[in-house]
């Protein structure tokens, strides 16, 4: 069987089974003071995978002669392992939830051997978050005991829930219907003129009255936004295509020095909040001007490379921070892992990405675990 074993600071009394997320599935046992971390396999949601997993499950304790006394899950209680965490529960044991960002942080932590309080920045598509909304593009500072959000992306509605996911037009118009109000359908833009009119006012009646609109903070949806407004991507196939595809469009425009878009951070009781509505306007403006579609991709990634520096040094200065890890699904993409490191380290900072384990949901079993000892 495949998996890794990661030596921990000291040694736990407690044994841990941790279940990790919905997708990427991967599950960790600790042990004394050692992290066993499965390989990633895929969506709970296909019976077939589930079923494997829980074989793996059975095997790996079987061999570590484990006896878990926490359990650790996933705050959504949709989730498939969150459903089996709670089956497995027993006299004797106890579950506990942990929230999706702060695992991908502590997983960085942990993977980085870690001790001094980090600036954690934890971007994907979706996690439940701790106020019921969905988060996405979260900022954390503090240690494995104490982590604490402290930035994140404005909060925009996801008509149709998680339809969204596979159709990122409906996060397009939902930014649109933000920024410019029911003035966005008189834009100039393809975007507009493809959209079906039924299905738009539609869709704003259900922002409006805040039906199936969850509200959302993932900056895994801003990028399915923008690839939809630029016609890159209308309806997504599998996780991550419309990023990817917007990624891809700037092959074309690689090697040339444009800016990225301008955005806001303003405060809202101790917490920056990003707000894209200016490089919304931006990417507009750009479209009217016919920009092709690889320098305006180019300029949104230069743009959320400026997002996190900018919120990175207002965390710095608030909290004497310098040390920075970088988590989630977002940071697969080629451009920001590359790009970022240099960047952050010209303004200062100690840049940490994951080294052995997975920057996506498959490092989230081993978050979930740490957290659930450390509480």
């Amino acid at each position: 069987m495949n998996y890794l074993k990661i030596e921990l600071p000291s040694k736990n009394k407690t044994e841990v089974l941790a279940l990790g997320a919905q997708s990427k599935s991967s599950f960790c046992f600790v042990k004394k003071h050692v992290a066993y971390l499965s390989g990633p396999g895929g969506d709970l949601d296909e019976i077939d995978d589930l079923r494997i997993f829980e074989k793996k499950i059975r095997q790996l304790k079987k061999t570590l002669k484990a006896r878990p006394r926490i359990i650790a899950c996933d705050l959504h209680p949709e989730y498939i392992s969150t459903r089996l965490a709670n089956e497995m529960v027993q006299k004797g044991s106890v579950l506990i939830p942990v929230q999706h960002h702060e695992a991908h942080i502590a997983s960085c932590i942990i993977d980085n051997g870690l001790k001094a309080p980090v600036i954690g920045v934890a971007f994907d598509g979706t996690g439940l978050g701790l106020d019921g909304n969905i988060w996405g593009g979260e900022f954390f500072v503090g240690t494995l005991r104490d982590l604490k959000r402290t930035a994140h992306l404005k909060y925009i509605p996801m008509p149709g829930g998680a339809s969204s996911v596979k159709e990122p037009w409906r996060m397009a118009l939902s930014y649109l219907y933000s920024v410019y109000g029911a003035g966005f359908k008189d834009l100039k833009i393809d975007f507009i003129k493809r959209l079906d009119k039924k299905k738009r006012d539609l869709l704003v009646q259900i922002i409006d009255k805040g039906i199936n609109s969850p509200m959302t903070s993932s900056m895994g949806r801003l990028f399915d936004a923008v690839s939809s407004i630029v016609g890159i991507c209308w309806v997504a196939s599998h996780e991550g295509q419309a990023a990817i595809a917007l990624e891809k469009a700037m092959d074309g425009a690689l090697g040339l020095k444009v800016k990225g878009y301008k955005f806001s951070i303003a405060e809202n009781r101790d917490v920056f909040i990003i707000d894209p509505e200016r490089l919304i306007r931006g990417i507009v403006k750009d479209l009217r001007n016919k920009i092709p579609e690889g320098i305006i991709s180019l300029k949104f990634h230069n743009c959320v490379c400026d997002m996190i520096k900018e919120t990175c040094m207002l965390l710095r200065k608030r909290y004497k921070i310098r040390k920075i890890c970088l988590s989630g699904g977002v940071f697969q993409n080629r451009y920001l892992n590359k790009g970022l490191r240099p960047l952050l380290e010209g303004e200062g900072f100690d840049v940490y990405l994951h080294t052995r384990v997975p920057t996506h949901d498959a490092n989230i079993a081993l978050g979930q675990a740490i957290l659930a000892l450390k509480g």
